[in-house]
């Protein structure tokens, strides 16, 4: 590669490292941004956002408010990323168990993939009158502090854990976020032994889950769902007669996936 070309290839590459970190910021407001407050929260200058904005709009995968002249996505990055995950056959197979299932329990419902360190949000169910709950789809949470990250985890080797504990930020969400690595081997023990992992308050204050991992041919798991509710709502009677019910669900997916 010539001096010139490789210059080129830096460029191209900070270009496109400049457009992600506008989307960004927009996904992260969906009521929309100013300018500046783009400008503040990108580091980029007003004229490099500008430009990175246009294309955008001229793309139709953002649109200007003409009252606020606010910045937001539009639905066509929605549609790319549904795409993707819609071809995912496990979303396919699991959304008609965990609509059930939502609809059994009255309690919000979460199907999850494993990314690097971290779990994503694809699918979410929420009955009539279920309580509503802040997650949303395309939410990213670490593995180490939420049930269905546990759920995963448990399938995996101990080296893969340790692993992705190195590499994770670790540190309190809550009062209850395990924050030591003997402690988070005891839980996955025994969520080894249960078959399905809690999440007692360490993601999110006041909010309690029942996880339970969907894993693959050879054991280990990329995906996980999860019940969850307020505290209140949770008792350990309940969290017992939920698990039993998740667990006949996850026989139900593993078996229309052919696993």
């Amino acid at each position: 590669m010539t001096p010139t070309e490789s210059s080129a290839a830096r460029s191209g590459t900070q270009s496109i490292q400049r457009i992600f970190s506008v989307i960004e910021v927009l996904a992260a407001h969906p009521d929309g941004v100013s300018l500046q407050q783009l400008c503040a929260k990108t580091g980029l200058a007003k004229s490099t956002a500008h430009r990175m904005l246009a294309s955008l709009v001229e793309l139709g995968y953002a649109v200007q408010d003409s009252f606020s002249s606010r910045y937001r996505l539009t639905l066509k990055l929605f549609e790319l990323g549904s795409g993707v995950v819609n071809g995912m056959d496990i979303l396919a197979v699991a959304r008609p168990h965990l609509d059930r299932l939502s609809r059994h329990t009255g309690e919000a419902v979460h199907l999850v993939l494993r990314d690097g360190v971290d779990i994503v949000y694809i699918h979410k169910s929420e009955a009539s009158g279920a309580r509503r709950m802040s997650s949303q789809v395309g939410l990213r949470s670490p593995l180490f502090c939420t049930g269905v990250g546990k759920a995963i985890l448990a399938t995996l080797p101990f080296e893969e854990v340790e692993k992705i504990w190195k590499k994770s930020h670790v540190h309190r969400f809550t009062e209850h976020t395990i924050v030591d690595f003997s402690q988070l081997c005891e839980q996955l023990k025994a969520v080894r032994s249960k078959g399905y992992a809690i999440d007692d308050e360490e993601n999110e204050l006041g909010i309690r889950c029942v996880a339970v991992a969907l894993p693959g041919p050879g054991g280990q798991a990329e995906a996980a769902f999860s019940i969850s509710s307020l505290v209140p709502h949770m008792s350990e009677e309940r969290i017992a007669e939920i698990a039993r019910i998740s667990l006949e669900t996850r026989a139900a997916i593993l078996r229309d996936l052919g696993l």
